[in-house]
C-alpha cells in the first residue's frame, strides 16, 4: 500500500483536507460502502507521519477487519475505489473554487427546464457581475468570462424581437472577445513550449495558426494591452525570429510588468531570454549576449523566480545557468557563494550532483585540481544527458590541467563514443561538444608546443563549448 497511487494522492493532503475528504467519503451521495469509510478514517489518522509499517497492506487489513484471512484481491479493489473517490474529491474541490464555471454548469442545467427562466436569469445576473469584477490572470479566466457572455447572448436571443429598440448592444460581442483571448493565449503558450523545447532537444515543432495569430495581433494591438498576452506574444516572436530587437522588446516589457505576472509566466520569460542569449553567445561570441543573460538571471534570483511553481525546489537548469554564467563572467567568488547558499534548495535527488559538480568547477578555477577530481568522485548519479555531458567535459579539463594525460586520452575516447551515440540533445548542442572534443584532442597532442596558426584558427571557429579555456591552453603552449 505504501507505493500505491492512493497514498501518493492522500499524502499531499494537509490535515484539514484529509478531514474534508473523510466527510466526503461518508456522504451517501458519493459512497455507501462502509469499508471505504473505515479505510479513509484509518489513513487520516496516520497523518502526518504515514508510517510505512502501519500502512503495509496486511497490517491495515487486520486493523480494519480483525482476524479474518487477508484477501489481497478484495483489498486492492477497496484501495482502487478509495482512489477513485480521492480523485473525484480533488476535482470537485477545484471546481468549487471556480465561481464562473459553477455558474456555467448551473445555467446549462437550468436552461433545459423552461419553468426555471427567472431562476436562470438571476444566476446569469450574478455570473455577469462576478465576471465584470474578475481581473483575468490567464486563459482559463477568459474562458469563464466567455461562458457568461455566451449565456447572456443565449437569453437575449430567446427574447429577441426585431424592433428598433431591440438592437444588440456592444456587450453582445464580448463572447467573441473573451474566446479570442482564451484561444490566442492557449495557442501561444503551446507554441512557446514547443519552440523552447526544440532549443533543448532534437525535434521539429508544429506551428499551427502561429503566423495567423501574429498577423491578427499586429492588426488588433488592443489585445496586447493585457500584460500576460503581450508577454506570451513577445516571447514566441523571439524564439521564432531570433532577433535582438525582439529580445529588448521582451525584456523591457517584462521589467515593466513582472510584478503583475504569475510565477509561471515570469519563469518562462526568463527561460526564453536565457536560451536565446546562450545560443547567440556561442554562435557569435558577442559579449552583449553574455551580459544580457547574466542580467536577466540575477533579476530572477533577486525576485525569487527560481522555480516554475511557487514553493517548488530550485529549478536545476536555472541553478546551472546562474552558476555557469557567473563563472563565465569571471565572478568565481559569487559563483561559490551561490552554490553554498542555494545548493540546499534543489530537489534532494539533484543536490549530490550539483553541489559536488559546482565545487569541482570552483576548485578547478582555483587551480586545486586534485580537490576538483575529489568532488567529481563524490558524484553518485547522473540523472540526465545534459548532466553527463557537463560532468565528462569538466573531467577532461581537470585531467589536462592536473597533468593526468593518460586518463585524459582514455576519457576523451570515451567522450567521443558518448557524443556519437547521443540522439537527445539538439544538433547545435552536439556540434558544440564535437568541436570541443576536436580541439581537446589537438590540445593533448600539442601538449609540448602548439603549432603556429592553431590558436588563431580556434579563435575563428564558432560554436565551441569551453572555448575560452581551450584558447587559454593553446596560448600557454605556444
Amino acid at each position: 500500500m505504501n507505493n500505491s497511487l492512493l497514498l501518493s494522492i492522500l499524502k499531499n493532503f494537509d490535515k484539514q483536507q484529509l478531514k474534508d475528504f473523510t466527510s466526503f467519503v461518508k456522504s451517501p451521495f458519493f459512497n455507501t460502502n462502509k469499508a471505504l469509510i473505515s479505510l479513509a478514517e484509518y489513513i487520516r489518522k496516520q497523518h502526518p507521519d504515514f508510517s510505512e509499517q502501519k500502512l503495509e497492506k496486511e497490517f491495515v487489513y487486520r486493523k480494519l477487519f480483525g482476524k479474518s484471512e487477508y484477501n489481497d484481491g478484495f483489498f486492492r479493489v477497496l484501495m482502487s475505489n478509495l482512489q477513485a473517490l480521492a480523485e473525484e474529491f480533488v476535482s470537485i474541490s477545484k471546481f468549487r473554487g471556480d465561481a464562473l464555471m459553477k455558474k456555467k454548469y448551473l445555467l446549462e442545467g437550468a436552461a433545459s427546464f423552461p419553468a426555471s427562466r427567472r431562476f436562470s436569469e438571476r444566476v446569469l445576473k450574478e455570473g455577469l457581475r462576478e465576471a465584470e469584477k474578475m481581473e483575468p490572470a490567464g486563459p482559463d479566466d477568459f474562458l469563464g468570462k466567455y461562458f457568461m457572455a455566451f449565456y447572456r447572448k443565449y437569453f437575449f436571443s430567446m427574447n429577441f424581437a426585431p424592433t428598433k429598440h431591440n438592437r444588440p448592444s456592444e456587450e453582445m460581442f464580448d463572447e467573441q472577445k473573451f474566446l479570442t483571448y482564451f484561444f490566442v493565449l492557449r495557442m501561444l503558450a503551446d507554441h512557446f513550449y514547443h519552440l523552447n523545447q526544440s532549443q533543448i532537444i532534437n525535434y521539429e515543432p508544429k506551428l499551427i495558426f502561429l503566423d495567423e495569430i501574429i498577423q491578427f495581433l499586429e492588426k488588433n494591438p488592443e489585445y496586447l494591452e493585457f500584460p500576460t498576452l503581450n508577454m506570451a506574444y513577445l516571447r514566441v516572436l523571439l524564439l521564432k525570429n531570433n532577433r535582438i530587437d525582439d529580445l529588448y522588446r521582451l525584456k523591457n516589457a517584462f521589467y515593466g510588468s513582472a510584478d503583475r505576472l504569475g510565477t509561471k509566466d515570469s519563469f518562462n520569460i526568463i527561460s526564453i531570454i536565457i536560451n536565446y542569449c546562450s545560443k547567440n553567445y556561442l554562435m557569435s561570441e558577442n559579449e552583449i549576449y553574455l551580459n544580457e543573460k547574466l542580467e536577466i538571471l540575477l533579476f530572477g534570483l533577486e525576485k525569487g523566480i527560481n522555480s516554475f511553481e511557487d514553493g517548488d525546489y530550485f529549478d536545476v537548469f536555472r541553478f546551472h545557468n546562474i552558476f555557469s554564467t557567473l563563472l563565465e563572467c569571471g565572478r568565481t567568488g559569487e559563483a561559490e557563494e551561490f552554490v553554498r547558499k542555494y545548493g540546499k534548495s534543489l530537489d534532494p535527488a539533484e543536490i549530490n550532483f550539483w553541489v559536488n559538480f559546482g565545487n569541482a568547477e570552483i576548485y578547478h578555477r582555483k587551480g586545486e585540481y586534485e580537490k576538483a577530481l575529489g568532488s567529481l568522485a563524490e558524484i553518485k548519479t547522473l540523472n540526465s544527458v545534459s548532466n553527463k555531458f557537463a560532468f565528462r567535459s569538466l573531467q577532461l579539463k581537470v585531467y589536462y590541467d592536473a597533468g593526468h594525460f593518460e586518463q585524459a586520452f582514455s576519457a576523451a575516447d570515451s567522450f567521443r563514443h558518448f557524443i556519437q551515440k547521443d540522439t537527445v540533445l539538439t544538433p547545435n548542442t552536439i556540434e558544440q561538444y564535437r568541436n570541443f572534443y576536436s580541439a581537446y584532442i589537438k590540445l593533448l597532442s600539442f601538449k609540448q608546443k602548439t603549432p603556429a596558426g592553431q590558436t588563431e584558427a580556434l579563435k575563428e571557429q564558432k560554436n565551441v563549448m569551453h572555448k575560452k579555456w581551450l584558447i587559454k591552453k593553446f596560448e600557454e603552449n605556444s
